[in-house]
């Protein structure tokens, strides 16, 4: 009977415990916009990304246009939005100097060519292609 309350006792400051963890809170409603947002690069393949300012992009809210930056390199597209959290890059084009990381900048540019959805919690803008997390980008900036 002792074993019982004391596992008894343990589950429940274990359940209280997890209930308040932050990571736990829940979905945010306070979401910022897809367009007109500068989402720069926090993690690709479930690496976090080191992005000094680039590794972002900007999607405007009208002409279905977006731009942005690799490593030193601007980029700049099309998207079309066909569905409810659906989304397609399309024509991505950039500058072509070479940069210091160029393999993250090519990793970089073909993820976003591969990205078929995404979805916004508060803050972070979640791409993924094929059901399968991609990338994780942070809102710096509303324009």
């Amino acid at each position: 009977m002792k074993t019982f309350t004391w596992l008894a006792l343990l589950g429940s400051v274990a359940l209280l415990a997890s209930s308040c963890c932050s990571c736990r809170r829940g979905p945010s409603k306070n979401h910022k916009p897809l367009t007109e947002t500068k989402w720069t690069l926090i993690q690709e393949d479930g690496k976090l990304v080191q992005a000094n300012d680039n590794y972002y992009i900007i999607i405007d809210s009208e002409g279905g246009r977006f731009n942005g930056r690799g490593d030193c390199n601007s980029l700049m597209g099309s998207y079309t939005l066909p569905a409810d959290g659906k989304i397609d890059f399309q024509g991505i084009a950039s500058t072509r100097a070479f940069c210091p990381d160029q393999a993250g900048e090519d990793r970089f540019f073909k993820m976003l060519d591969e990205v078929d959805s995404y979805e916004i919690d508060g803050n972070l803008l979640m791409l993924y292609t094929n059901g399968e997390l991609t990338a994780i980008l942070e809102a710096k900036d509303a324009l």
